[in-house]
């Protein structure tokens, strides 16, 4: 492989990595993907479990509170 196609193939993935760290830092982009991983998450049913049991905990500390 010549020098300037390697030198190509290196200078367009640094050009990739670099567009993925803006968008991560989006906070739009975060919010939805925080939300698509608690939708496939909550496929599974001890995830759901735990979920429901969590925000029990949080509204019964909330009671508390009051």
């Amino acid at each position: 492989m010549p020098v300037r196609k390697i030198a190509k193939i290196v200078t367009e993935a640094m050009r990739d990595a670099d567009r993925a760290r803006k968008s991560s830092a989006d906070p739009k982009w975060r919010k939805e993907q925080m939300a698509d991983r608690r939708g496939t998450l909550r496929k599974f049913e001890t995830v759901e479990s735990t979920i429901q049991e969590r925000d029990a905990q949080k509204t019964k500390a909330k009671a508390k509170k009051k």
